[in-house]
């Protein structure tokens, strides 16, 4: 045999050998990676999102040189890490930015081993399957294997709000020949919804009742865990409309639906009443995963009927968070990545021009095979009740990538060598690097029949899964890499 060259068994062999002799080192990484909160932040020089994805992404590529890569920063957006000789690039895309930590937490948010799993904000959610890519990578180095193709690890610090990180990557980078995203599902992801963000504003009258506050929601793109909203009363009506809300409650859960049920909570003081609900968060793109607490203390709102000044406008608000895209008149379905999917994620009250407002915003899935500019205008033609505006806020494109590609039989393959598993490819509501990629699709992390814990409480990646998407990734990338 050449001096370099290796079969694809011999190298499988050789990977299972290195990622059972640095175990306790991948997950030291890993650890040291989610006790930095990377949450994108405002804006500083050099960082343009902010300090703490700034600290992860030169976490990595301190890393990346320590194990002897090429490394190479995009302006603080994103980085990456290479190693071989070539013209074509074989790509690994992944990302460091996390979404909030939220509640409801019973391990440590920010990094903790318990039960053979890693918890921690970002454990499924890339900074599990970033360590994964960054140990791959490492393993081919040191296999001293020839490669036809250079290999690069992207990681970008944008992902969760934006994608800015890899549009900027890509202005001064070249694209690659194969890439894939480690940030959905296994056996592999090859088509994507489109995304579109809207906003519905409600000019807030006076009434009997008077709604002046309403909060709830981090993301967009996440489901609600908890809401809150203060109405104005008349003083000695407290008790009274306490009842009347006590008593539609049970007529909103079954309404908003979700695993658990929305529980309310209620206060008051002389003239006023505060609300507040609490449900269950998960990711927007699987809205009946979650319980929507913000939907849910507007239909509640809304059933105080005409005594509560602007309640039309409130029930629209209510009903657009309608998870098929019903309450927007956007229902929309493909024979690819199946319905439409809305998700009212952030709700805010503020003055503008001496009116009251409140803000909605929906993060909306649509199907491969729908137009995101008839649904832009469906949506911006809707029929509404005085007192409401709408606004599209962003609208971003589907991805579909042909599942007879070489890529896609490629990761197939070794998927399948290595788990025995046949499932089938499939088309995702989520939005992944993929779409930057001409081609491109997601691998991985979540295997069929486990839990997404991503962007929910408690998120965590075995140990089994951390070692076994090293593992495939190394093997993936030699596959597309190799001689």
């Amino acid at each position: 045999m050449n001096e370099g060259a290796m079969s694809e068994g011999e190298f499988a062999a050789y990977a299972d050998k290195w990622v059972a002799s640095h175990k306790d080192e991948i997950v030291s990484t890993l650890l040291e990676l989610i006790r930095i909160p990377s949450v994108g932040e405002e804006p500083e020089e050099g960082k343009p999102f902010g300090p703490k994805v700034h600290e992860a992404l030169t976490f990595f590529k301190e890393k990346a040189a320590g194990f002897g890569m090429i490394v190479k920063d995009v302006e603080g957006y994103a980085a990456h890490a290479e190693i071989g000789t070539g013209h074509e690039i074989v790509m690994a895309l992944t990302h460091v930015d996390v979404v909030p930590l939220g509640t409801g937490w019973t391990r440590n948010p920010l990094g903790e081993v318990f039960d053979g799993k890693v918890f921690g904000r970002g454990a499924q959610d890339n900074k599990g399957p970033t360590v994964a890519c960054l140990h791959a990578l490492r393993i081919l180095k040191e296999s001293g294997v020839r490669l036809s193709r250079r290999v690069r690890h992207v990681v970008g610090g944008n992902e969760e709000s934006g994608f800015r990180c890899v549009r900027k990557y890509f202005e001064v980078e070249e694209k690659p020949t194969y890439g894939f995203s480690p940030d959905a599902y296994f056996p592999l992801v090859y088509a994507e919804k489109g995304n579109m963000n809207a906003k519905v504003t409600c000019r807030l009258e006076k009434g009997p009742l008077t709604l002046t506050e309403v909060s709830g929601g981090e993301r967009p793109n996440i489901v609600p865990e908890k809401a809150r909203a203060v109405l104005e009363v008349p003083e000695g009506f407290e008790e009274e409309v306490i009842r009347r809300l006590e008593s539609a409650a049970a007529s909103v859960r079954e309404r908003v639906g979700g695993p658990v049920p929305i529980d309310f909570q209620f206060e008051k003081e002389p003239g006023k009443v505060m609300m507040a609900s609490r449900g269950r968060a998960c990711h927007a793109s699987t809205p009946w995963a979650g319980t929507n607490a913000l939907a849910g203390l507007l239909h509640l709102l809304a059933s105080l009927g005409p005594d509560l000044g602007s309640h039309e406008a409130l029930r629209f608000a209510a009903d657009a968070a309608q998870i098929y895209g019903k309450g927007l008149n956007i229902e929309a379905e493909d024979d690819i990545s199946g319905k439409l999917t809305c998700n009212l994620g952030v709700a805010a009250t503020g003055d503008e021009n001496g009116h009251r407002l409140l803000s909605c915003i929906y993060n909306i899935r649509y199907p491969v095979r729908a137009s995101g500019e008839e649904l832009k205008m469906r949506v911006l033609s809707c029929d509404k009740p005085q007192g409401v505006s709408l606004e599209v806020l962003s609208l971003g494109k589907s991805h579909y990538t042909d599942p007879d590609s070489h890529l896609v039989k490629t990761l197939l393959r070794v998927y399948r060598e290595e788990t025995g598993d046949n499932s089938p490819p499939m088309a995702i509501g989520g939005g992944t690097y993929a779409k930057v990629i001409p081609g491109g699709v997601a691998y991985g992390p979540v295997r069929p029949g486990q839990p997404e814990t991503a962007h929910q409480a408690d998120e965590y990646l075995s140990l089994e899964d951390l070692f076994f998407l090293v593992k495939i990734y190394a093997r993936a990338l030699f596959a597309l890499a190799g001689l």
